[in-house]
């Protein structure tokens, strides 16, 4: 008997164990997965002195810019956003209040939208968290249009910065390109420009780098004539591999190009320097010295009388390397030197060569290159007539082309002694 009790106890507690073990471990009590929830919630109105000012909090999974709607009407059907009287209102993420200005007396329905960094809005339904009613008395003063800076909770968080580059454009003006973009919370961007489209990663290996860690907005000195692409590109994707090019975001859709210059006529190159047949070979074409022709009594006369005046030594001409003329196959830093020669320095604006050669030599460059872009940022300053500053230019570069600076350095020197 006192086994047959002992099992009848165990069987009863079984059958009372077992359903609560299932019940328990059955998927409606497992761990519930996070919700999705693309709307604004807790919307909110309240009047004062005839203005509307409307508070909601953001969508937790969504951030883009939230969409406030206002009707006369209430808010129905499968798509009340166009029962809407006026265009919405777009408010930034993070800001969540706006203030409304209401020209007379009624009731007015407001409808909240949130959206995702991209603008896209999600089709949802008509709830009391995102939708609200507020009414305005015929006895409210209605205040004269005026601007109104929304407030801020002081539990508001700041709004965030949109992420990526965005809208990036490349406008010419006169021989200069400007590159325009919103920067948002990236850091360290890259400027490529190639002479054709940059529309995948790959294409930026066709494209020369302009300059690191650049802000909007940018002014590039290109090659007169010739059609130009840009891209800009976060350095840290650069280095993780994961850049992604999209024209008309990150990169220009079309080309740009700033017209042609016309060469000065006065500027030429550096010739070879001039081979002596007289060192190599004594006597050949050599010419007999001829006497010096004695001025007739008259001629004496009229030169004695003549007073002396001192001239005014004229400034040299500019000199260039012939490579330098030429625009290189190969998009690297011959290439945007050839862009500053044929630009500013052709047209003899000193002050904007020695500007744009001060910032070309501001990055690291060959000692080469370094030292011809020296000679034409001397040459800049010695006809800005500031002599100091050239002569620098010149001493600095003496060793690598002695015969080239040495009559720059002596023209320098004179200036200097007037």
């Amino acid at each position: 008997m006192k086994i047959r009790r002992i099992f009848r106890t165990a069987l009863t507690l079984a059958f009372i164990i077992l359903p609560l073990w299932v019940q328990l471990h059955s998927p409606l009590h497992a761990e519930t997965p996070p919700v999705f929830a693309p709307f604004v919630s807790d919307l909110q109105g309240e009047v004062r002195r005839g203005l509307i000012r409307l508070s909601w909090r953001d969508s937790p999974d969504i951030k883009g810019p939230v969409y406030i709607y206002r009707s006369t009407s209430p808010f129905e059907g499968a798509d009340p956003m166009k029962t809407a009287g006026t265009e919405p209102v777009k408010v930034e993420y993070g800001v969540q209040s706006h203030v409304d200005e209401i020209e007379a007396p009624g009731t007015f329905y407001y409808f909240a939208v949130a959206s995702d960094v991209t603008g896209r809005t999600y089709q949802i339904p008509i709830a009391s968290t995102n939708t609200i009613a507020v009414l305005i008395a015929p006895g409210s003063a209605i205040p004269v249009p005026a601007p109104v800076v929304a407030e801020k909770s002081p539990a508001d968080k700041p709004p965030a910065l949109p992420p990526g580059i965005s809208a990036l454009e490349a406008a010419a003006y006169n021989d200069r390109v400007v590159i325009t973009f919103n920067q948002g919370n990236t850091k360290n961007i890259i400027l490529y420009r190639s002479i054709r489209p940059i529309a995948h990663t790959q294409d930026l290996l066709a494209a020369v780098i302009l300059q690191t860690r650049i802000s909007s907005p940018f002014t590039d000195f290109p090659v007169a004539g010739i059609p130009y692409y840009y891209a800009a590109v976060p350095e840290n994707d650069l280095i993780q591999g994961t850049v992604e090019i999209t024209p008309g975001r990150n990169a220009t859709k079309a080309a740009v190009q700033i017209a042609g210059m016309n060469v000065d006529p006065n500027i030429r190159a550096i010739p070879l320097p001039q081979l002596s047949t007289q060192a190599v070979a004594p006597g050949v074409n050599s010419y007999p010295e001829r006497p010096p022709v004695e001025l007739s009594p008259a001629a004496a006369s009229a030169l004695g009388n003549t007073p002396a005046k001192p001239d005014e030594p004229a400034l040299k001409k500019p000199r260039v390397f012939a490579r330098d003329l030429e625009t290189p196959q190969a998009i690297g830093e011959d290439y945007t030197l050839s862009t500053i020669i044929n630009g500013p320095f052709m047209s003899k604006d000193w002050e904007k060569a020695r500007e744009q050669l001060s910032g070309f030599l501001s990055t690291p460059r060959s000692p080469e290159t370094r030292a011809r872009a020296r000679f034409y940022l001397g040459q800049s300053c010695y006809f800005l007539r500031q002599p100091r500053d050239g002569l620098f230019e010149f001493l600095s570069i003496q060793s690598r082309f002695p015969a080239e600076t040495a009559e720059w350095i002596q023209a320098s020197l004179d200036m200097l002694k007037r």
